[in-house]
């Protein structure tokens, strides 16, 4: 079901500079996702789905695997919102109706992303039909083409420039290539880079400007994928979050950053908005929904 509001404004956000036009950040967890729209200090609801009333899933989906949404990642280029669930479930939602153009059982998904050709891929975090890379087509649902190994998935991320599928485990940030056809795709690792800290690494994004923002058990850094030495020089302690515990997600888009920090066991009661250095953080509250993750649309 989606639900859209009349923009009435939930949460004032005290940013420092004005916006030009609305900006639009989906906060997603139990099992509904929400988009936050966001003018000038004020940020409002402006839309909602929520898979308990999404009539055109199976009753599992509904009550079950889609449970605990953990990443409601916006990709075609904001038209659609992919979805995973530590309760087991994937989907495509379409966002102009809501309606759900692709679905697939996975075990502890944690992070999906589009990819060129039709293909999505899912990391599976810990469980015996887990911790691994899942590729599908997403004209199948329900059909995994192939898995590779990855300890503790939680990230996916497909990189367009580089033409490459990062995926970052407990341990390792690994870049592959994806080949072969579409019936029968192949992944080969092409590069990997050992986290920093203490590594068990939790969240993967994007920025900008080709580098990357990834959470651990003990802070935020910027990855570097260009830099090819081994040693740590690739991460970087991002100043604005390190050293913060339990950042859940991390998103930067447009000069703004976002942010979600545990607050009760594994998840938050809102997020905090701010520059794209971290300056003048305001925080957006978020009510009756169990907050785990926000991305920004780009």
């Amino acid at each position: 079901m989606i639900w859209i509001s009349s923009m009435t404004a939930i949460a004032a956000a005290a940013l420092a500079h004005p916006a030009t036009a609305a900006d639009r950040l989906y906060a997603c967890g139990d099992d509904q996702v929400r988009e936050y729209r966001f003018e000038g200090n004020t940020a409002s609801e402006s839309w909602r789905w929520t898979a308990a009333s999404a009539r055109d899933l199976p009753a599992a989906y509904r009550t079950t695997l889609l449970a605990h949404i953990d990443d409601c990642k916006p990709v075609d280029g904001g038209r659609a919102i992919l979805v995973t669930a530590s309760t087991g479930g994937v989907v495509l939602i379409d966002r102009a109706t809501g309606r759900v153009t692709f679905r697939a059982t996975a075990p502890m998904a944690h992070s999906a992303d589009l990819l060129p050709g039709g293909r999505i891929a899912v990391a599976l975090s810990i469980h015996r039909a887990g911790d691994r890379l899942e590729l599908y087509d997403r004209t199948r649902s329900e059909t995994p083409l192939l898995h590779v190994p990855l300890p503790s998935g939680h990230g996916a991320v497909w990189d367009a420039d580089r033409r490459q599928l990062f995926a970052l485990s407990h341990d390792l940030i690994q870049a592959y290539t994806v080949g072969g056809t579409k019936a029968a795709p192949t992944l080969s690792e092409a590069a990997r880079w050992t986290l920093p800290g203490r590594r068990d690494g939790h969240d993967l994004s994007r920025r900008a400007d080709g580098r990357y923002l990834v959470t651990t058990d003990d802070g935020v850094w910027t990855f570097d994928p260009g830099l090819t030495d081994p040693v740590a020089t690739s991460f970087t302690a991002f100043a604005a979050l390190n050293p913060k515990l339990r950042v859940k997600a991390v998103s930067a888009a447009g000069g703004r950053l976002a942010w979600v920090q545990a607050e009760e066991s594994w998840w938050a009661n809102g997020f905090t908005i701010a520059r794209a250095d971290g300056s003048a953080p305001a925080r957006v509250p978020v009510t009756g929904m169990h907050l785990y993750k926000v991305r920004w649309i780009r």
